[in-house]
């Protein structure tokens, strides 16, 4: 994945500030919205970023089994 695509134009969020999001501890869209912004604005980018989440959460949930 290219982690500097932005997913959030109104914040500018990239990929790879979700995922270290994610990786400081956030799991749910709520918890990586306080931390980046994303999805915060107009909304645009609220699926992209729910999909993003909900896999990198489960990718490091199996890594740490």
């Amino acid at each position: 994945m290219d982690w500097d695509i932005v997913v959030c134009y109104c914040m500018n969020v990239t990929n790879g500030m979700i995922k270290e999001a994610v990786d400081n501890g956030a799991s749910t869209l709520e918890e990586v919205q306080m931390e980046t912004g994303a999805g915060t604005v107009c909304g645009t980018c609220l699926d992209n970023v729910q999909r993003l989440v909900e896999s990198l959460v489960k990718e490091r949930d199996e890594k740490n089994k």
